[in-house]
């Protein structure tokens, strides 16, 4: 029997077989990419398909993409909707991978959007996070049985690393008023970081969990009401989003827009938001700053 998010796609080899030693994996987002490296270790090679100008919502695959799939050992992807475009990836390259669904068993937030079982942007729950960790240490454990104790032990240390990370936020946020914690982004991607660290969603410019989409006159009209009654001083945008639209609302709502939020993606190497735990912080800080000025 398979381990949960775990799916074998082709053969069933296990063990690492690529030349320099190390299980070749692909991970769809940059979120799930930072992930497999701190549970794999020395004993992967991650590559990822998406990047920070990416927008997963949005992307379509190229034949590099397909290249890097087809060598794969192992595909790990973050599931519940976000990354569908990867079911015609595999088939099209005639993938053998192992494949694991990290978002598998976690409990998604509802959603009324159209084509989503429910919100895909779980890794902003410290804990949700946490689980698609275990989904990854057992997949990759699946993959290549020899290493099951260095990626438990990995996962086990990365875990206390996000537990620390969820303190250190709510530590900070603490001290500012509930009722002024209020966050209006580019498009619904908070909404398990807003319960996670008590933080008030009133609204994004995109009405919805996708990037993909366009919100109507009535809808941006209801958000500048909100806005106003709400007293919200900022608007966030979001790195790999055109940020247009939201400078629009804020001149209308008369509130400022912010620095760029990690949304969906990670930052550049340097950025000090290159891995998940240092976006998560960054995201913070600049809740926090906006807030403090508001």
């Amino acid at each position: 029997m398979l381990l949960a998010g775990v799916t074998a796609c082709g053969s069933g080899d296990t063990g690492v077989s690529e030349a320099n030693g190390r299980l070749p994996v692909v991970a769809t987002t940059m979120q799930l990419q930072d992930f497999a490296r701190e549970v794999g270790g020395k004993r992967v090679r991650v590559v990822g398909i998406l990047g920070p100008e990416s927008e997963p919502h949005e992307y379509e695959p190229t034949p590099s993409d397909a290249d890097a799939v087809s060598r794969a050992r192992v595909v790990a992807q973050n599931g519940a909707g976000l990354d569908e475009w990867l079911d015609d990836l595999l088939a099209n390259a005639g993938s053998e991978a192992r494949r694991i669904d990290a978002s598998e068993g976690i409990e998604l937030l509802p959603t009324e959007d159209e084509g989503f079982a429910g919100d895909p942007h779980v890794w902003h729950d410290p804990e949700r996070a946490q689980t698609m960790v275990d989904n990854l240490a057992a997949g990759l454990s699946s993959a290549d049985p020899p290493g099951r104790a260095t990626y438990e032990r990995n996962a086990a240390a990365y875990k206390r690393a996000l537990d620390e990370m969820a303190a250190r936020i709510r530590s900070s946020f603490e001290p500012i008023p509930a009722d002024r914690r209020n966050l209006v982004t580019s498009h619904d991607a908070f909404g398990y970081f807003a319960r996670a660290y008590d933080v008030r969603v009133v609204g994004s410019v995109l009405p919805t969990i996708s990037t993909d989409s366009e919100p109507s006159g009535r809808q941006i009209g209801q958000l500048v009401a909100e806005i106003r009654a709400r007293r919200v001083g900022t608007i966030f945008t979001e790195e790999a989003v055109d940020p247009e639209l939201e400078r629009q609302v804020a001149a209308e709502a008369g509130a400022d827009v912010s620095t760029s939020l990690y949304a969906d993606v990670l930052g550049r190497p340097g950025s000090g938001a290159e891995t998940f735990i240092g976006a998560e912080l960054a995201n913070a800080k600049a809740m926090l700053s906006a807030w403090k000025e508001g």
